[in-house]
């Protein structure tokens, strides 16, 4: 009795580290977090000069960039329905390849293509954020001055070395509109001070936690650790053509991430077809000493497969293998971002600078027309990934 009553005391106690993951840890460990090391490796093979700027930004667009933004469109445009539920959604978004060309033709030119890049970096802090709140849901991490510290840690410990970046860059600041270089440095140092404050703060409570013996969100820790300084170090690294060399090496650690949970989420399309491992769900399953099983087997996966076809549509034949999703994402990445990157090429190799008057108009069109994929990959990631108010997204992802 004494013994069954020291056990349930034991199991009531609060852990003192929590390791409640995403997908497993094993996942967890190289994708969300560990593949961090492939921005490391693209900062060191560029800034040593192994790897010319050129190929490693087209490469990098056609091959793992442009493929993430269509993980998005296999879970919306190509779902059946996701285009039934979030018809006005998908539809409204599409309005973004007109924004461009408009505030061209409008003079704007210089305008959006500032905005265009302060978005682009906000959606890479806001896809860490959303891995956070993930791991803080997992976790029990819920309590609100946590929830304050995490937000506001994250917010300026990766906008101050984006600030820092522009205010020493020279090919930056051309970028940015001239009612604000001004104000640039201000900006910068006040980010860091409130980084330095917020950073003692954030510390002092994680102290807190441990001393009153309250769980520990070591996934969180491990993911902040990967993330904030890799933005660091990369930012405030010197190297040639900087301004457009960074936006491939922070930018795969972010596509790599979003790869393996757009594969895991859409384990859906497979349901009552296997786990997300790579194996066959027929081979997993397939039983060498009852032949008839086997056979009913197969027909029960042939079935869940037409069943999910029917009610997703091409969403279910892309996540159907791996090697499609693949595939569909690469031709994908030729459509978008092949013209994206010979006009970028052309431009570079003119001694132009994105976004400036010594682009032509047409240039100028073409590239702001292109920027329409991006901007409603920016703008349905904000809307789809919501795990409290969509049950359907927290199902996917295991939250319970």
């Amino acid at each position: 009795m004494a013994a069954t009553a020291n056990i349930l005391i034991d199991q009531a106690r609060p852990r003192a580290i929590s390791l409640r993951w995403i997908i497993s840890a094993r996942d967890d460990l190289i994708w969300f977090i560990g593949s961090v090391l492939s921005s490391y490796a693209l900062l060191a093979l560029y800034v040593s000069g192994v790897l010319p700027l050129i190929p490693m930004v087209a490469a990098w667009a056609i091959l793992i960039d442009a493929p993430h933004v269509f993980g998005t469109f296999s879970r919306t445009y190509f779902d059946r329905i996701e285009r039934q539920n979030r018809a006005r959604l998908l539809g409204g978004s599409l309005l973004f390849f007109v924004v461009g060309p408009l505030m061209v033709l409008a003079g704007a030119g210089l305008v959006f293509f500032f905005i265009a890049a302060l978005w682009a970096y906000y959606h890479l802090v806001k896809q860490h954020y959303g891995f956070m709140v993930l791991y803080k849901k997992k976790n029990g991490d819920l309590a609100p001055l946590d929830n304050a510290l995490d937000r506001l840690l994250l917010l300026f410990a990766f906008n101050y070395p984006f600030v820092a970046f522009i205010a020493r860059d020279p090919e930056a600041m051309v970028r940015v509109p001239r009612l604000l270089h001004s104000s640039v440095n201000g900006l910068a140092l006040f980010l860091l001070v409130g980084t330095i404050v917020l950073g003692v703060a954030w510390l002092a409570r994680q102290i807190q936690r441990a001393f009153m013996g309250w769980p520990l969100n070591v996934p969180k820790y491990l993911l902040l650790g990967a993330a904030i300084p890799m933005h660091w170090i990369v930012l405030l690294t010197p190297m040639p053509n900087k301004p457009i060399a960074i936006v491939a090496i922070l930018t795969i650690y972010h596509n790599l991430q979003y790869h393996r949970l757009i594969w895991f989420h859409n384990q859906k399309y497979k349901s009552g077809t296997g786990s997300d491992t790579g194996v066959s769900p027929v081979a997993a399953s397939i039983s060498r000493e009852v032949p008839a099983e086997q056979l009913s087997r197969e027909q029960h996966v042939q079935d869940a497969h037409a069943t999910s076809r029917s009610k997703h549509g091409a969403a279910e034949l892309i996540s159907r293998r791996l090697l499609f999703y693949v595939a569909f994402g690469i031709i994908f990445g030729l459509i978008y971002q092949g013209p994206r990157q010979y006009l970028g090429y052309v431009s570079v190799t003119h001694g132009g600078r994105s976004g400036t008057s010594e682009q032509s108009l047409p240039m100028q069109l073409g590239i702001a027309f292109l920027w329409g994929y991006a901007f409603i990959h920016y703008y349905l990631d904000s809307k789809i990934w919501r795990v409290r108010r969509d049950p359907s997204v927290s199902k996917a992802l295991r939250m319970d």
